[in-house]
């Protein structure tokens, strides 16, 4: 099995309980085999002490959304969201990422917000306990009803139309384990950054140096426009990172690769190699 696909089984299996089978065909293959046609099986492993309807439809759409907190009143009523979140995050389905954000400081009467930033919460974000459970939310659960008729091949083919999309959280998070081992720094301190403007992928704090990173999952080379993208997002968060960070699944450009030097640091799928 090449790296490539190891990684995306990984993204897909990771958390499942297969009993210990190993896998004899590819992706799609097996997750028909393991996933989609025991599906019923599956969904009953998932339970909630409360609110079980409500819980699931949270799940659903944070499996598709941002993952920021406030996603969840979109998918309940506000009223119930608190309690939700609670029984998911006691229940251990979902773990909280604190935002980095600074808050807008409190109108005083001599000088009032904009009126943008008058209703403006900074949001923490949502992360699942594997991606096993986001994948299941994000393909299985929604199409419950046409698994429990037998339709799997039709399922199976909206879950190829949607995996390169859905590919790219993981392969993120996958992205911040590597730097992890790689510099060996904690990783609770390596997260995301973002705020009302602007999302970077990766930020961290280490020592007395930072780093940032961006991370492309997608069949071409990342380009220049990237870093310069990342730089600019940097500036208007008044960030100053000592390094900046790119990970692309296919490569970079030669103008990219170029400027690669000890603070612009480029990594693909073959540098995973050297941590497994």
């Amino acid at each position: 099995m090449s790296l490539e696909d190891a990684m995306q089984f990984y993204f897909v299996f990771d958390g499942f309980d297969g009993g210990g089978e190993e896998f004899g065909g590819d992706l799609a293959s097996e997750i028909k085999k393991r996933i989609l046609t025991n599906a019923e099986e599956i969904a009953r492993t998932f339970k909630f002490e409360n609110h079980e309807k409500e819980c699931r439809a949270v799940l659903r759409k944070l499996a598709r959304s941002d993952r920021k907190r406030f996603n969840v009143a979109r998918a309940v009523p506000r009223h119930l969201a608190p309690a939700i979140l609670r029984e998911l995050e006691t229940s251990g389905i979902i773990t909280r990422e604190k935002s980095r954000e600074t808050p807008p400081p409190r109108s005083l009467p001599s000088r009032r917000l904009p009126r943008e930033l008058r209703r403006y919460h900074v949001q923490d974000k949502i992360h699942f306990r594997d991606n096993f459970t986001r994948f299941w939310f994000y393909f299985c659960e929604p199409n419950l009803n046409a698994l429990r008729a037998g339709r799997a091949d039709e399922v199976l083919e909206r879950v190829e139309n949607g995996l390169w999309e859905y590919f790219s959280l993981p392969f993120e998070l996958a992205c911040c384990d590597f730097l992890s081992l790689k510099f060996e720094i904690a990783r609770e301190e390596i997260a995301s950054y973002w705020d009302k403007n602007d999302e970077i992928d990766i930020y961290c704090e280490f020592g007395m140096h930072s780093l940032v990173g961006e991370v492309k999952y997608r069949e071409r080379k990342v380009c220049k426009d990237v870093l310069s993208r990342l730089v600019s997002k940097c500036e208007r968060a008044g960030l100053e990172p000592d390094f900046y960070v790119i990970f692309s699944k296919s490569g970079f450009s030669r103008e990219l690769a170029q400027m690669a030097n000890d603070k612009i640091l480029l990594f693909e799928l073959n540098d995973f190699k050297e941590l497994l």
